[in-house]
């Protein structure tokens, strides 16, 4: 549920520019507990190679057991974040990435990952608690 709280204010561009940055760095730097922090409770993901949705949580999780092995490595580049606000209380966010990650957990084994035209999709609202989340997240690829 998207609740807009007077005691939060206008959310800014800068406020979503930061929080994506730090998404990305809670990733990279393999911080599980502040991933999944960063999604509302009923938030939903579509991954990179997803076909259909999940939600967020369970996306979060699913990264951790991917990519957080202690021999796992994971660079990530930002392009531009264009901020659209959606009112005082949301904003998607969009932009480019660059993607590398190494020895991440499949199936079959460890695999190698290289995403030079990646692009993100992310709409943050500020939940009950005032806090900023990401309510809904889609990551493609060019060319998939």
């Amino acid at each position: 549920m998207l609740v807009y709280l007077s005691s939060v204010g206008n959310m800014t561009a800068e406020q979503v520019k930061s929080a994506v940055e730090r998404f990305w760095n809670a990733f990279s730097t393999k911080s599980d507990n502040v991933l999944a922090d960063f999604y509302g409770h009923e938030s939903s993901v579509f991954g990179s190679s997803a076909v259909r949705a999940e939600p967020g949580r369970l996306a979060a999780a699913r990264r951790k057991r991917e990519y957080f092995n202690p021999s796992t490595s994971v660079k990530v580049i930002l392009g531009p974040i264009e901020v659209l606000p959606l009112g005082e209380a949301a904003a998607v966010a969009s932009y480019t990435f660059q993607f590398h990650a190494s020895k991440v957990a499949t199936a079959t084994g460890a695999a190698e990952e290289k995403f030079e035209h990646g692009r993100a999709t992310q709409v943050f609202a500020y939940d009950l608690d005032g806090h900023l989340r990401i309510m809904h997240e889609h990551l493609s690829i060019a060319g998939r």
